[in-house]
This record gives C-alpha cells, sequence and structure tokens, in this order.
C-alpha cells in the first residue's frame, strides 16, 4: 500500500494497483449482495465449478484478487527500499527513510486493522466488560502490516550477512507456501495453547488471511520487486514481459512440483481434503496478469486520474469500503439493506455504482481533507 514517487514509477504496477482494488470493491459487493451467491458457491465447492459459466469466471478473477493485492503491496514497498538501498550504502539500515516509513506504516495497518474490527453498535457490551471474539480476527491489513514487517526485518538479516536479497525473499515465500499444506492439513488451532490472538495469525477461531500463505504472496512480490530495483528491469519493456512470464512459470511449475512431492506425505493421505498448494498457481496467475499490465499500462484510458487515483490510495478506499458494506466501526451498514437481495443484473449495476462512488470520493479527496482542516482551525480560533 506504499505509493511510488513520480521520480521512480513503475506504471504497469500503478495500473495493477488501480485494477487490484477496482477488483475487491466489485467482489465484495457482488457477493454481498447477490441472492445466488451461497448457491453458485456451494456448488463450486461440491464439483470445483458451479452451472453458471458467468459466474464460474466472474469467480476465478475473483480468486486472483487478494493475491494480486499482496503480491503487488510486496512488490511496491521492496522495489522503493532497494532503490534507497542503491542509493545509501554509507547509511545504516534502521536509518533509512523507507525502512522507518516501512516500520510506521506496518504498525499504522496493525493497529487500524484491529481497531476497525471494534463495532460501536455494542458499545455497551463492551463496557460490560466483554470482548467481541471477532476483534482478534487476523484479516487483510494486519497481515500486510505484519508482512512489511517481516519483509523489513530479512532485509535487515541480508543487509547483515550480504545475501542475495531476492533469492532470500523468494526463499521465505516459498517456506510460506509449502508450509500452509500441513497446517491446512489439520483442523486444530495453530500454535497450540497459545492465545487466540496469536493463533488467529496461524491457524484459528477467527483467522481470514493467516501469515501462511498470504505473507508469501508479499515476500514473492518483495523477490520481484528487489529485482526489478536492482536490474532496473522496469526500463526495457521487451525485457520486462519476459521476466514476468518467466517467475509466472517459475511459479507454475514449483506448484507442480510440490503438488506430487505431496502425494506422498502422511497429511495427503490422512486429510479428506488436503490443501494441494493453489497459492502457487494464483501466484503463477498474477504474473500472467502483470505480463497483461504492461502493454495496458500505456492505454490513454489507462492514465485517467479517477482510475489511478484509486490505486494511489489504496488504504484510504480498504477503510472506507470497510466501513460503508460491512459496517467496521459504526455497526451499521449496506449490508443492513442488500444483503443476498439483489439479482444477478441489479448487482451488477450496484457494483458499477459502488464504484463510480469511490472514484469520485478520491477525486475530491484533497477538498474534503481540507474542510475539515478548516473547520478544525476555526474550532481552534
Amino acid at each position: 500500500m506504499e505509493e511510488i514517487k513520480q521520480n521512480s514509477r513503475v506504471q504497469f504496477i500503478d495500473f495493477g494497483r488501480s485494477v487490484a482494488i477496482c477488483m475487491m470493491l466489485q467482489g465484495h459487493f457482488i457477493s454481498m449482495s447477490y441472492v445466488n451467491y451461497d448457491f453458485y458457491m456451494d456448488e463450486i465447492f461440491k464439483n470445483g465449478h458451479s452451472s453458471n459459466l458467468l459466474f464460474n469466471a466472474w469467480g476465478f478473477m475473483r480468486g486472483l484478487t487478494a493475491p494480486l493485492f499482496f503480491t503487488i503491496s510486496g512488490t511496491v514497498f521492496s522495489f522503493l527500499l532497494h532503490l534507497q538501498l542503491r542509493k545509501s550504502d554509507a547509511v545504516q539500515f534502521w536509518h533509512l527513510k523507507r525502512v522507518k516509513k516501512g516500520i510506521k506504516r506496518g504498525l499504522m495497518l496493525l493497529l487500524i486493522g484491529y481497531v476497525i474490527q471494534i463495532n460501536f453498535k455494542y458499545i455497551a457490551y463492551y463496557f460490560q466488560g466483554n470482548v467481541n471474539p471477532h476483534f482478534y480476527t487476523f484479516h487483510v491489513l494486519q497481515c500486510i502490516g505484519l508482512s512489511i514487517l517481516a519483509l523489513i526485518f530479512t532485509t535487515f538479516l541480508g543487509f547483515k550477512v550480504k545475501a542475495s536479497y531476492h533469492w532470500l525473499y523468494a526463499l521465505l515465500g516459498i517456506c510460506l507456501f509449502a508450509g500452509t499444506f500441513f497446517i491446512r492439513s489439520t483442523e486444530d488451532y495453530l500454535p497450540y495453547h497459545f492465545p487466540v490472538f496469536i493463533q488467529n495469525m496461524i491457524q484459528g477461531p477467527e483467522t481470514e488471511f493467516s501469515v501462511f500463505p498470504w505473507m508469501g504472496f508479499v515476500f514473492m512480490g518483495g523477490a520481484f520487486g528487489s529485482l526489478l530495483a536492482r536490474y532496473s528491469i522496469h526500463e526495457d519493456k521487451k525485457k520486462l514481459i519476459k521476466f514476468t512470464l518467466l517467475f509466472s512459470i517459475a511459479s507454475f511449475s514449483l506448484g507442480w512440483i510440490f503438488t506430487v512431492l505431496s502425494w506422498y506425505t502422511p497429511q495427503f493421505q490422512q486429510s479428506t481434503h488436503p490443501q494441494n498448494l493453489w497459492y502457487f498457481d494464483r501466484l503463477g496467475f498474477v504474473f500472467l496478469l502483470f505480463t497483461l499490465f504492461i502493454p495496458m499500462a500505456e492505454w490513454k484510458k489507462a492514465k485517467h486520474p479517477l482510475f489511478l487515483g484509486m490505486g494511489q490510495n489504496t488504504f484510504f478506499v480498504y477503510v472506507s469500503h470497510a466501513i460503508l458494506l460491512y459496517g467496521a466501526f459504526i455497526g451499521y451498514s449496506l449490508r443492513d439493506l442488500l444483503q443476498a437481495r439483489l439479482s444477478g443484473i441489479s448487482s451488477i449495476i450496484g457494483a458499477i455504482l459502488f464504484l463510480v462512488f469511490f472514484a469520485l470520493l478520491v477525486k475530491y479527496l484533497p477538498n474534503i481533507s481540507a474542510f475539515f482542516r478548516n473547520f478544525r482551525a476555526k474550532l481552534k480560533s
């Protein structure tokens, strides 16, 4: 969720961030409002596909949203960090501006991620000394925040031992992916006997986006971003396309290799529904999307301020959509009115209007911020 500055801008990453946030907005709106969503999802879980071809295509793209979002987050942060590392050899690691900013951003994402899970609709319940178990849910913001902190610490280790950063990131990403197979092969909460707060980060009662495998996408994006910065691959479009294709092929290949290996593990033999390392495939498709984004980012319409503004304000858009759509923090939302109540056409139209609303909100965000600054100044005077 870091912003790429103008003097180090990579167009296809800007484009990808905007695509990712738009995919998230429409995906969440349709899955919340579409009356037949649960029915078709049940068919997919039972048969691997639904009876609706359009829903299958939409569901496939929606399944790439989170992997794309996490991978881009790692790519952007790593790219900017390694650009600064190349120019600041004499500066102590923890004094680097990008490191300081990354630590603040990571801690902020963790804090805000938990704060928006406080539901003031139940404030009386809290004052009675109760704690809503949903407060401990480990979700997108927390996972990205912790991943950025882990990426910084890993970079520090590489900095001290003079290791190749991209290999270090990739190795950790692969370990996080491969480790997920073993974690998901049991229904127990992990780590055993740890507080729920910690278990939710791995596998707990309120786990949404766990460290395994989602931090792996951030680290794999980190490996990609460090190579972009080190070899300036983004400056040559043909070379960049070959590079993203190579990453894609490598991801698919690793997925097949680890899947075959998993067939010979006790976890595969004993589990009725083992997780067969689908995250390698998703990562492969993410890099295929990157390959498409490279030429698409040069289209004139792709550079429209309304579209790019969405990707440049992902944190604001994510938090705002969580409040508006799911009632985060305030307890009241569109879900109270629309959950599973719209037809297919109505939910699509609603998703388009939802996107337009956020595009305009981002456009006028500077004006809104200026209004509140002026209002606060008048109150103080």
